[in-house]
């Protein structure tokens, strides 16, 4: 298992993985790079590799602490899935929590993903 650390905005993949695992970060990516950060991300998983990742999500009845904070976008419910319509769905769900981060209580939205790049075995 390989860890590292990168500046997101900068850092583009360049070797294979089969698993890519990221939970609250990707709202840290601004609306113009995710297309380009997540192509990168699947070009670079292999075939039957594994993609698990989560975003918060914008709900206009939910406010929270973080809401208006430099460097924070929030996407837009089931952006996160329209990426992966050509990757096999394990599980997608989006789901509203409480928090408490701050002192202050409040709730978030998140759209969580599990999906699996395709093999020719898929195709068959």
């Amino acid at each position: 298992m390989n860890f590292f650390r990168a500046n997101m905005l900068d850092f583009r993949l360049d070797s294979e993985f089969n698993i890519i695992f990221c939970s609250g970060a990707l709202h840290y990516l601004p609306p113009e790079l995710r297309r380009e950060i997540l192509e990168n991300y699947q070009n670079h998983t292999s075939a039957g590799g594994l993609h698990a990742l989560n975003v918060f999500v914008r709900k206009p009845f939910l406010k929270s602490p973080s809401d208006g904070k430099e460097c924070r976008y929030k996407w837009i419910s089931g952006e996160l899935f329209s990426y992966y319509a050509d990757w096999l769905i394990a599980s997608c769900s989006e789901d509203i929590f409480d928090c408490m981060s701050g002192g202050i209580p409040h709730k978030h939205c998140m759209d969580t993903l599990y999906a699996r790049r395709q093999t020719g075995e898929d195709a068959k």
